[in-house]
């Protein structure tokens, strides 16, 4: 158990560090490997994978499916390192449903961003700037797959 409580705390920090910085450190989702690596080897955690070949071949199939969103420049570096990170510790089914619940997130989220932009530019009323230098800043996507985690495993999809 000892495993999967620092799993969710570091997911906690990813998240955290993606929001306010737009960066997903390497050294995180190392960190991420391990902890899944650890799971492997003593199985102690429920809502974790067991079996290395089913890892290795969830992490790899994400890793290929998300390095496609990279080379079109819809998602970041990190974003795909970190999905194939929780694939290799939650495998391909829990990650689908990680993936489902992410994207009806970034669907609000730039619902919201959208809305809001929206008020700035049309009544400058919004208290704050919306944009990073002039351009406007992107979709968090490594936070709202974290949280996807935590939404996945607390339903038991």
């Amino acid at each position: 158990m000892f495993v999967g409580v620092l799993l969710l705390l570091l997911l906690c920090h990813i998240a955290f560090l993606d929001v306010a910085k737009r960066r997903i450190l390497n050294f995180s989702v190392a960190i991420v490997f391990v902890l899944g690596g650890l799971n492997l080897i003593f199985k102690d955690v429920s809502w974790m994978l067991t079996d290395w070949s089913v890892a290795a071949i969830s992490c790899l199939a994400v890793f290929g499916f998300f390095y496609l969103f990279y080379a079109f420049g819809v998602m970041g570096g990190g974003d795909v390192k970190l999905a194939a990170g929780l694939a290799f510790c939650l495998g391909l089914e829990q990650f689908f449903w990680v993936w489902v619940v992410s994207v009806v997130f970034v669907v609000a989220y730039g619902l919201v961003w959208k809305l809001l932009t929206t008020i700035e530019l049309t009544y400058g009323l919004f208290p704050f700037n919306l944009s990073k230098d002039g351009v406007n800043r992107f979709v968090p996507y490594g936070a709202l797959m974290c949280v996807s985690v935590f939404v996945v495993i607390y339903t038991g999809a």
